[in-house]
């Protein structure tokens, strides 16, 4: 069953025994594990580590290289994680522990520290694919305009204010894929865009502010390159008030200049985005455990009612029973004292009395819990329920 680890558990486990051994506990394979290790920056011991270790040489433990915005925090391993395992670890699986949760500020710090400079190219000789893939296909629609009588299509970004765009967005593709990040656009006109770095995607708007909608379009052709651009983190009323989520061009400081800034900010919106989603989703999970604990109280109190009402009813039978065999045991008496009774009256045919009094003898012992051992079979069978 595939479980997750914070990278700070991950790196207590390949600490802890050499890959082979550990992959075998979890069941996956050592290749597999140090891959899980390097998706998230974790460093593993070198070769002749353990050796070294068990020899009692000195050996040099690498350490973890701190957080940023754009670090993978947590990763889901499939296997088992026993609990010869778990005592290895810090904390719940996959939950950071409050050492982990560093200011949202220091994390920036770093962030920026990595990221460096980022320009936007003036032109298109360093493209992100996914830009790469947009000039394309408006290649392949020149092509077939030139070549094509009755062709009807447009290029889309062949405008001064498109190519800008595209300039832009360009620049954020590329500066977030120097720090292991990426971007997504869809969309014929480019309209849907978003961007990630680590756990963090955000989705964003670069556009004119003519534009209204829902972002898949353009509400107003825009030719001019001076036209201001703008740039909008989406459902940023998640994100505090007084972090930045919206840029745009200014007096003699257009978005080119800012790029590093805007790259910056939108991670930290986007680290607000997410911190907001993982306490929703803990907060989801732990209402669902809450709710499960509820149910299952509900369950096991509704089974001790059950049997209680189980226990009484047999009580109540065992109960019951009794008073039908002591009357059935009364009623026996009387048939007996009837019959002598009887007997000692009878002073006509005897042998018309015999065979009435054998019958009712019979009758007397039949319903008799004692003579017929009624009274301990019925106790036994109501007993055994």
């Amino acid at each position: 069953m595939p479980f997750t680890l914070t990278r700070e558990q991950l790196y207590d486990l390949v600490w802890s025994e050499p890959l082979q051994r550990l992959g075998k506990q979890i069941g996956i394979s050592d290749v597999g594990l140090a891959k899980q290790c390097r998706n998230i920056g974790v460093p593993l011991p070198i070769t002749g580590y353990w050796n070294k270790l068990h020899a009692g040489k000195p050996v040099t433990k690498a350490e973890l290289p701190p957080r940023d915005l754009g670090t993978v925090k947590c990763v889901e391993i499939k296997g088992s994680l026993g609990p010869e395992l778990l005592v290895r670890i810090k904390g719940e699986p996959g939950i950071a522990s409050d050492a982990e949760s560093e200011t949202i500020e220091v994390l920036t710090e770093r962030f920026r520290k990595r990221l460096g400079k980022v320009t936007v190219p003036r032109n298109f000789t360093r493209t992100h694919p996914r830009i790469a893939k947009l000039l394309e296909k408006d290649e392949a629609v020149r092509q077939k305009r030139a070549t094509e009588r009755f062709y009807w299509r447009d290029p889309k970004f062949e405008s001064p204010f498109e190519r800008r765009r595209l300039r832009v967005l360009n620049g954020l593709f590329l500066g977030f894929a120097s720090v292991g990040g990426g971007g997504w656009v869809m969309g014929d006109n480019a309209r849907e865009l978003s961007a990630n770095v680590g756990e963090i995607r955000v989705g964003f708007d670069l556009d004119h502010g003519k534009r209204k909608g829902n972002g898949r379009g353009s509400a107003q052709i825009i030719t001019d390159a001076n036209e201001k651009l703008f740039l909008t983190v989406q459902h940023h009323s998640g994100v505090p008030l007084g972090v930045p989520t919206q840029w745009s061009d200014e007096e003699g400081s257009p978005l080119e200049d800012r790029i590093t800034d805007i790259i910056v900010g939108m991670a930290v919106a986007g680290e607000h985005l997410h911190r907001r989603w993982v306490a929703e989703r803990l907060a989801w999970e732990r209402e669902r455990r809450e709710e499960a604990a509820r149910e299952e109280r509900k369950r096991v109190e509704a089974a001790a009612r059950r049997e209680r009402e189980r226990l009484a009813a047999i009580a109540q039978a065992k109960i019951d029973g009794l008073l039908r065999d002591a009357g059935a045991w009364r009623e026996a008496a009387n048939i007996r004292a009837y019959v002598d009774a009887v007997r000692q009256s009878a002073d006509g045919n005897m042998t018309v009395f015999d065979d009435w009094a054998k019958w009712a003898l019979a009758e007397a012992d039949r319903i008799d819990p004692i003579i017929s051992g009624r009274f301990t079979a019925g106790y036994e069978h109501r007993e055994s329920k």
